[in-house]
């Protein structure tokens, strides 16, 4: 495939999130022909570009699969849950959904060049040693969210011997567009670092421009076919490290303040109670008290280094600070 000059048309899920619409953005930029499934609800902020196909319609049965995969050459599955108020939420749209565009791909596997799946590194679970994870080691994941994507991974890989797949594990992503990472850059505005425990949490990171980049490679890859990537930074970040760049950044001083864990815990299931009665995500829960727990979310990028030819482009300080100044232009800081 010559990077989208033959005018390849692609399906993408999830086009109008985060990853999603950046993704878009690097698709249009190469010449690809660009397709989303968007469900009624979303909103097309960011997929205003002319030519743009949107097809409205979910991960289920209530979607006319026959237009929405007509004449698709790649299909880049972006869309799931990634906070919810229930357990049982991220198993229906991670793993169900999933398996339904999986399914419906399968009935037109002889017109499908590709199936690529933007997975999690929670599928994978944290570093229990400190060292990087690579695609080889056991997936442990730790919380429903993690579990959901492994299956929705297993889906994908069960349809691996009639259809050439590819998954990509992305860890922490940032960049402008994000909402889940927001929230630490107004604590760093409001000059305090909080942390669970004591330690100082060891992470991969990686800037969504670079993110999509590697997607695209691995999905122009023939190399990729049947293949599992990490796509990340190629330093391992530390929490405290990641707080005094964005401190300088936004020109504060911040103070570290170590939480609890029975604390933080606490706090989460308060939280969970009242998103029950107002029927909206917390902002934190206990899978995240969880997750933040862990001494470190470390995965390596020889693989994807090796066979796709990925590099990071973007430094850390300039993708915040490009983050940060896009934060303050659209007034969410």
């Amino acid at each position: 495939m010559d990077n989208g000059s033959t005018a390849q048309k692609v399906l993408v899920t999830g086009g109008s999130g985060f990853v999603g619409s950046h993704l878009v953005d690097l698709l249009l930029e190469r010449g690809y022909s660009v397709r989303c499934l968007l469900r009624n609800s979303s909103s097309t902020r960011y997929l205003k570009a002319p030519g743009l196909e949107l097809v409205r319609g979910g991960l289920d049965d209530s979607t006319d699969w026959e237009a929405a995969l007509d004449g698709i050459g790649v299909v880049y599955h972006v869309a799931g849950l990634t906070f919810a108020r229930r357990p049982k939420d991220y198993f229906e749209a991670n793993q169900r959904g999933t398996e339904e565009i999986v399914s419906a791909a399968l009935e037109r596997r002889n017109k499908l060049k590709k199936f690529v799946y933007i997975s999690s590194q929670a599928a994978a679970g944290p570093s229990p040693d400190g060292a990087p994870i690579t695609e080889e080691c056991q997936p442990k994941p730790i919380s429903p969210y993690g579990q959901s994507k492994l299956m929705g991974e297993e889906a994908v890989r069960a349809a691996g011997d009639v259809m050439n797949i590819c998954i990509i594990r992305p860890p922490a992503v940032y960049g402008p567009r994000d909402y889940a990472i927001l929230e630490v850059f107004k604590s760093v505005v409001r000059g305090v670092a909080p942390a669970i425990g004591r330690h100082d949490m060891k992470f991969s990171l990686i800037h969504v421009r670079d993110l999509v980049e590697g997607i695209l490679l691995a999905g122009e890859s023939e190399i990729s076919n049947g293949r599992t990537y990490f796509i990340s930074s190629d330093m391992i970040y530390s929490m405290r490290a990641v707080n005094q760049i964005l401190a300088k950044i936004a020109g504060r001083s911040i103070r570290n303040i170590s939480i609890p864990g029975p604390v933080a815990y606490s706090v989460a299931v308060a939280a969970e109670a009242v998103a029950a009665i107002t029927r909206r995500p917390p902002v934190i829960n206990r899978d995240k008290v969880r997750d933040f727990s862990q001494a470190a979310w470390a995965c390596s990028i020889e693989a994807a280094k090796r066979d796709l030819g990925f590099r990071q482009r973007i430094p850390l300080e300039s993708g915040l600070r490009d983050t940060f100044e896009w934060y303050k232009r659209e007034g969410w800081l």
